[in-house]
């Protein structure tokens, strides 16, 4: 697993982001920055003062040697992950979370009534390429608005790399096939209403008993729709 410091600024909160597969840095980063811009602007974006520390690149889900002494000196601590990102923050040890937001992912990845359909997840791993990259994204994303944002954000990851994820992570399902037991739950879950890839009834099953935002028009890429973080964070008040 990659970890990197995208605000490190002497904060006592710290806003975990792990993202999904194939991506890297871009997203939070670009994120972070808009949530910087807006910050102040409206109700929905206050001041953003949490430093930021964003993981991914989960063909291994250790992170660096360095990584628990930095985070635990923070008392407190966010969790925002999504999709397959919602799993991999459980497998990481970390100090106590204060609350945890899922984005369009379950605890269950691969999974016929909670997840990504097992068929589905192993035609996308055994057709992976340059080709069906571009189609993924843009299933992914479900519009050209959305697919154009998308774009501006993408990760600087070639196509042989992120298939050798994609297999690491087939590896680590079929080892782990429980849901870890941390000492932490995810307090809320954001589920998009179009999402292709988590479907969303398997979304509502996955997360019943925990409070959900639904979002009717929303596509697995939520950051068309979410632009800031202070935007999700707000769905912890909902």
């Amino acid at each position: 697993m990659k970890t990197e410091w995208l605000r490190k600024e002497g904060s006592e909160k710290l806003l975990i982001f792990f993202n999904g597969w194939g991506m890297d840095g871009r997203i939070a980063a670009h994120l972070v920055n808009k949530s910087l811009e807006e910050g102040g602007n409206d109700a929905c974006n206050e001041a953003f003062t949490e430093d930021v520390l964003v993981c991914y690149d989960y063909r291994t889900l250790e992170p660096g040697e360095e990584f628990m002494a930095e985070v635990s000196s923070y008392p407190h601590i966010t969790v925002v992950a999504w999709s397959f990102g919602v799993w991999a923050a459980q497998q990481v040890k970390l100090p106590p979370v204060a609350r945890a937001l899922a984005l369009n992912g379950t605890l269950y990845p691969v999974h016929d009534t909670l997840g990504i359909p097992s068929a589905v997840f192993q035609a996308t791993l055994a057709s992976y390429s340059e080709e069906s990259r571009n189609r993924f994204n843009r299933r992914m994303c479900g519009s050209s608005e959305a697919f154009a944002c998308f774009s501006t954000m993408s990760p600087s990851r070639d196509t042989s790399e992120q298939k050798e994820e994609l297999e690491g992570l087939n590896t680590h399902f079929q080892s782990r096939s429980l849901p870890s037991t941390p000492d932490w739950h995810f307090s809320h879950a954001v589920i998009g209403g179009r999402d292709l890839v988590f479907p969303a009834e398997q979304q509502y099953a996955a997360w019943r008993g925990v409070p959900q935002t639904i979002i009717g028009d929303m596509a697995h890429f939520p950051f068309f729709h979410f632009t800031t973080l202070q935007e999700l964070l707000a769905c912890f008040r909902k």
